[in-house]
């Protein structure tokens, strides 16, 4: 029978050809399905991403929206401690300085004494006013380290820092352009200047301290005496700073209102907390069922879908397995495996149809002959 087979005409391989064509119909449908079956999935997953990501911006809008109206009460709370702190802080300082003046009144008075006395044995002596100052008493009559260190100070910006800064202008002012005498006039200037200083400070030191010695040595154990007390009045400014016993400055309203404002914010964070918790206990269940209530659908419908497609694809490769195993059982045990293709099938047939052969091993012996 099979011998036969090569014997038959062209309609034999129309035959052929049509069932070749069914077998790659049906591949072709198997991947559309695949194609079908992909979007399916891909689309499952990005739905149920979406409503993952819907839940959890939904969580945190709504956990944001009760966080923020305790939040604001709490800045509020805030804000309102702060006032009462700084208004505290305030009555503090101005009870702390009326009780420094009242514990200081009079080492204060003993000052203004002081220098009422200095004033008027100055006046009396017809002695400039400078000459009180304590600029004075440092270059004139010093005593105290801070003194002497000032004296210091004015000695070495007196023959240091003038000499430098005649120096410097020569260079850039007096003897810009004419360099050559820059030391030369630089050191007459300096040495005329410093001659200046030292004859005033000669005569105020002759005309002033020796001619007035008794009154100058007095306002100097005045000045001590002045100094005393502003030592005795630091030692208690700092005693008054270190005593932490408020209660003697009247402050009282103000601690019952931070008091009361501190029971509030706990208070308002307790309801904060328990906000919060059923939240998370009965507000975020009924957010995710709304959410999935109304989605979900979508994905069971896309799921039923895909399941179904999934069966037409079993079916669909069972269709195809036996369509391809009939093909290989009726034509490729005869023809050869090389033969069962549509291409090559339509070759033989073009061979047939334009009567280079009549039968179908004279066409597959022309096929092989033309050597294809």
């Amino acid at each position: 029978m099979h011998n036969n087979v090569f014997y038959e005409n062209v309609d034999y391989l129309y035959q052929v050809r049509t069932d070749l064509e069914a077998v790659e119909q049906l591949k072709k449908e198997m991947a559309e399905y695949r194609l079908q079956e992909k979007s399916l999935k891909k689309g499952i997953i990005s739905e149920e991403k979406s409503i993952q990501d819907e839940i959890a911006q939904t969580i945190k809008r709504r956990k944001n929206e009760i966080e923020r109206e305790y939040d604001v009460q709490i800045d509020a709370n805030k804000a309102r401690s702060k006032s009462v702190n700084a208004k505290r802080d305030k009555t503090k300082t101005k009870r702390i300085g009326e009780r420094f003046s009242n514990e200081t009144a009079e080492i204060q008075e003993e000052n203004r004494q002081y220098q009422v006395e200095m004033r008027t044995l100055f006046k009396a002596k017809h002695i400039p006013t400078f000459a009180r100052s304590g600029f004075f008493y440092s270059l004139y009559m010093p005593k105290r380290i801070s003194e002497y260190l000032v004296m210091i100070l004015t000695i070495l910006i007196v023959f240091a820092g003038v000499p430098s800064l005649i120096w410097l202008l020569g260079k850039t002012v007096f003897f810009k352009n004419n360099p050559g005498m820059l030391a030369y006039g630089s050191v007459l200037i300096t040495a005329f200047i410093l001659f200046i200083i030292t004859l005033v400070y000669v005569l105020i030191f002759n005309s002033i301290k020796v001619k007035n010695y008794d009154t100058i040595k007095e306002g100097r154990h005045i000045r001590d005496e002045i100094e005393a007390n502003k030592r005795q009045m630091r030692a208690i400014k700092n005693k008054i700073d270190k005593d932490k016993d408020d209660s003697q400055y009247g402050l009282d309203k103000y601690d019952d209102k931070l008091l009361e404002l501190d029971e509030e914010l706990n208070e308002i964070s307790r309801e904060k907390q328990d906000a919060m918790t059923a939240f998370e206990n009965e507000t975020k269940p009924v957010l995710i069922d709304e959410v999935n209530d109304r989605r979900l659908p979508i994905i069971e419908d896309m799921k039923a879908r895909l399941h179904k497609l999934e069966d037409d694809i079993a079916l669909l490769n069972e269709d195809i397995k036996n369509s391809s195993l009939a093909v290989a059982n009726n034509y490729g045990a005869i023809l050869g495996k090389e033969f069962c293709t549509s291409e090559k099938v339509d070759d033989l047939i073009a061979l047939m149809e334009d009567g280079t052969a009549d039968t179908v091993s004279e066409a597959i012996a022309a096929y092989k002959g033309a050597g294809r």
